[in-house]
């Protein structure tokens, strides 16, 4: 693939990344304002309960990603379209399965996240909700898979666009007209039936060599892309209970309103690892078609130039977030939200190392090589729930922000880096020096700089803010700017911003 073609891709991830992320920054003080604090807690509970039985549809996508790259771009279109066809057959029976466990879930596990009883009608009709979008979102999702294995991106990204600013028209008209979470969950189901449906006529349009259900001839179900979705389903599940295992445990801990504050600083952390998601969409079907064509040579210059861009575009913010974290907090969702400030610096700082190890976990999931991964989320998963038990006690929700921090340091640096490194024929250490120590601490005076600033004024009025702000993206954009060490870097983001505006 062309440079270019690459460059166009995460462009215009980059492009559907930005408009999900202002999407993101509106609605989370347009629910907390028009609802409450409390509603907005039971409307995460109920997003992180869904997303418990939404792993069961973890690996249908990368498996229909890696069955179209890998097929598709070696000539074999009929097998890539019996492949996808399986996917859909397995994912559909799964669809069903996981709507009638949530629905039955919500009925029986209410009361274990303290939801008030007057309130558990309403959350019960939202948990429903999900549960009849699993039966859409399950078997069809595999759309999105197809799109990204032909690395038709602008296209995918300009479907995810339009149906995410409709989503956001929407609950602006409900909410401003006084309807209340179930207009939510209503919301975001016809967005999922919308979007499907899109990029069914879409693929249609430029690749009707491929069928959702594998052809008139196929009713089968193909034994590679069976394997690969089984170890692709343990990864991606294990992620899923990861990213949620937080707001569960708080949940049957404390309840919605504390789930409400710690929901707050990990949403606003989140834009960290947003920022770097078009790249390893990108980089996941590359590593695939590059296995299947024996093209390993590049592996080791890819794993490190992608590891320092990731950096460089992760550490602005996360330095942003650090510094100016509580006042960023008051002017986005108001005042209360104080204790939402260690949360937000940890998650910052744990997205951080996630930046540092994505494409590490990117080219060894593209490849194949899932049973390093799988084993790696699994130790991380078990670390951050006995850490988070652990320090709860004593620092409460900052002890849990902390339980995942130290445990994706310990599991990103210790397992999946080392792994991937070795992989690539490279050294750990030397890796480690160059693609992660340099890059911060080349930024590290500027972020000392910062610091110092923010001691000053500790209480920054808004033009000081985003005066700050400024500074630091400035301050940054200087350092690559001298820095020969990222020339490469420099490269291919300038094709980015090139091919991404003209």
């Amino acid at each position: 693939m062309s440079v270019s073609r690459v460059a166009r891709n995460i462009g215009s991830g980059y492009a559907g990344a930005a408009v999900n992320g202002m999407i993101l920054l509106l609605l989370t003080p347009l629910v907390v304002r028009h609802l409450s604090p409390r509603s907005y807690g039971i409307w995460v509970l109920a997003s992180a309960i869904g997303s418990y039985l939404g792993f069961l549809n973890a690996g249908s996508g990368a498996a229909g990603v890696r069955a179209v790259a890998r097929l598709a771009g070696t000539g074999r279109i009929g097998d890539a379209s019996r492949d996808i066809g399986s996917i859909f057959r397995i994912y559909m029976a799964v669809g069903i399965f996981a709507s009638c466990a949530l629905t039955i879930l919500s009925f029986t596990t209410l009361d274990f996240f303290h939801v008030p009883a007057a309130e558990q009608a309403e959350a019960r009709a939202l948990l429903i909700l999900i549960a009849i979008n699993f039966l859409v979102s399950f078997p069809f999702g595999v759309t999105r898979s197809v799109l990204a294995g032909l690395h038709r991106f602008q296209l995918l990204n300009g479907v995810e666009i339009v149906w995410a600013l409709s989503r956001l028209g929407a609950t602006v008209v409900f909410l401003s007209a006084g309807y209340g979470l179930l207009s939510l969950g209503g919301i975001q189901l016809a967005a999922s039936i919308g979007g499907h449906l899109t990029r069914w006529l879409v693929i249609r349009k430029v690749a009707p060599e491929i069928h959702l259900t594998g052809g008139p001839e196929w009713r089968g179900v193909s034994a590679d892309v069976s394997i690969f979705s089984a170890l692709s389903f343990g990864y991606e599940s294990l992620r899923t209970l990861f990213d949620n295992a937080d707001l569960l445990l708080l949940g049957i801990l404390a309840g919605p309103a504390t789930v409400a504050v710690f929901s707050v600083g990990v949403t606003l952390a989140s834009f960290v690892s947003k920022g770097l998601q078009p790249i390893s969409g990108v980089l996941f079907p590359m590593a695939s078609e590059m296995e299947a064509l024996g093209q390993r040579s590049g592996s080791a210059r890819l794993l490190e130039v992608g590891t320092r861009v990731n950096l460089a575009l992760a550490l602005p913010l996360v330095t942003i977030l650090l510094v100016d974290g509580p006042t960023l907090l008051r002017l986005w969702v108001g005042d209360g939200f104080a204790q939402s400030y260690p949360v937000l610096a940890a998650f910052a700082l744990a997205n951080l190392m996630m930046a540092a190890s994505l494409t590490s976990s990117t080219l060894l999931f593209g490849s194949g090589r899932i049973g390093v991964l799988l084993g790696a989320e699994a130790a991380r998963y078990v670390l951050n729930l006995a850490l988070a038990l652990l320090l709860y006690r004593s620092l409460g929700l900052t002890g849990v922000a902390l339980g995942t921090l130290l445990s994706i340091v310990a599991i990103d640096a210790g397992v999946v880096i080392f792994r991937a490194t070795r992989w690539a024929g490279l050294q750990t250490s030397g890796f480690l020096i160059r693609s992660v120590g340099a890059p911060i601490l080349t930024a590290l005076p500027l972020m000392i700089l910062l610091a110092a600033w923010k001691s000053v004024s500790p209480t920054p009025s808004i033009p000081t803010v985003a005066l700050r702000a400024a500074s630091c993206l400035a301050g940054f954009g200087l350092i690559y700017a001298l820095a020969g060490a990222f020339r490469e870097e420099r490269r291919l983001v300038g094709r980015v911003w090139a091919e991404a505006f003209r």
